[in-house]
């Protein structure tokens, strides 16, 4: 385990931002996520509360990750098409609005769940979808992708290369892209699904507002290339600026891409070519687009073995919230930190005090690797093809 204590400075000028979660609580089967607390987890960090945000169903799939992807469709397709109508949406009201837009293939590069959320996004708006993956995504999520009824390009490569042929591919005519990471600050379209991902936060906001105590002190986000990092600290730091929870920053030990970034001030990457368990956050370059935000905003990075993800996810579980290794990595950071040798400086630092109150994101569901249900399975052989 490694371990980055850092000095937080002044947020970087932002607009303010729209309310992704207008456009979701419209969507067909919206439904906030639970915000459970864990009295037994507490116990364990030596804290006075433990909350866990249960992100392990939304919207029928098993991550946040259709948060993001949904509204950065709809908000690169209203600037094509204008606005919906006003109220409730149906699966047909999008497929009818999007129609003069068709064919229209959304482009996504993935080692899991957005790729799958991008694919099912394009079946509620009637249009196709291609997912370029990386060579150690397993058969299961692959089969999980093409079930949606999109195109999955499996690439001879570890993450950032598909998401070099995602690049590539959405160059042609009749696609769009929706990138959750970004090789430019300037980059929009990850930015939009970084936004999609505030209506989790939100919600935390109404459901600590609902039993009277809304005190957060820590909240500790697993990353990837950072973007829900990253909606996590503009909410720490924005959202409950008058009095701002510290963000600490989990990853895989092989793939601490934020960790190496932040510590070199500047968005270096690393390999990532070592297979994790928490295989959906094996990513070797930060976004750009989170990296100003991660850089003012974090006060602790976290880099974690695969074991103390498989502690936590059993915590997790006997706490009644069924994350996989991925999904626990946020608890398995906080407790790594807090029964390691450094676990005294890292309370100091946090300010985890035996009153305090933290906050951890269960991504995933323990089930995310496998494939659907068979209801939902396509009657013919999902699309996959290589990519050299």
């Amino acid at each position: 385990m490694r371990v980055l204590l850092r000095s937080t400075t002044e947020t970087p000028d932002v607009a303010a931002p729209e309310k992704p979660i207008d456009l979701h609580r419209r969507l067909p089967g919206y439904a906030a996520t639970p915000l459970v607390e864990a009295s037994a987890l507490a116990e364990t960090l030596g804290v006075g509360k433990a909350y866990i945000k249960d992100e392990t169903s939304r919207f029928g799939l098993p991550s946040f990750k259709v948060l993001g992807a949904s509204w950065a469709t709809y908000s690169l397709l209203v600037e094509r098409l204008g606005p919906m109508p006003d109220g409730p949406l149906s699966h047909a009201g999008l497929k009818a609005w999007a129609s003069p837009l068709r064919p229209l293939t959304l482009i996504a590069a993935t080692d899991g769940n957005h790729g799958r959320a991008v694919a099912r996004v394009a079946r509620w708006f009637g249009l196709d979808a291609r997912i370029y993956v990386p060579k150690f995504v397993s058969t299961a999520r692959i089969r999980a992708i093409a079930n949606e009824g999109a195109d999955v390009i499996v690439v001879d490569g570890f993450y950032d290369a598909s998401v070099d042929a995602a690049l590539d591919a959405s160059k042609r005519p009749g696609t769009l892209l929706i990138s959750d990471t970004a090789r430019a600050s300037t980059d929009d379209v990850p930015k939009r699904v970084t936004a999609g991902y505030t209506t989790c936060f939100a919600e935390v906001d109404l459901q600590l507002a609902e039993r009277g105590d809304q005190r957060i002190d820590v909240v500790a986000v697993q990353a990837g290339v950072g973007g829900l990092a990253s909606a996590c600290t503009h909410w720490a730091r924005l959202t409950r600026k008058d009095c701002p929870p510290r963000v600490a920053v989990v990853e895989p030990e092989a793939a601490a891409c934020v960790m190496t970034a932040l510590a070199a001030n500047e968005p270096v990457g690393v390999a990532a070519d070592q297979l994790s368990e928490m295989n959906v956050l094996q990513c070797g370059t930060i976004s750009l687009t989170a990296f100003d935000t991660l850089r003012a905003g974090v006060s602790c990075c976290l880099a974690v073995e695969d074991d103390w993800a498989k502690r936590a996810a059993f915590a997790l579980r006997s706490s009644g919230v069924d994350t996989g290794l991925s999904g626990a990595a946020g608890m398995a950071g906080l407790m790594a930190a807090l029964q390691g040798p450094m676990a005294d400086a890292v309370r100091d630092h946090l300010g985890l005090t035996p009153d305090a109150r933290v906050l951890v994101v269960a991504s995933e569901a323990a089930a995310a690797a496998l494939a659907p249900a068979v209801d939902v399975l396509r009657e013919t052989e999902p699309r996959v093809a290589a990519l050299a």
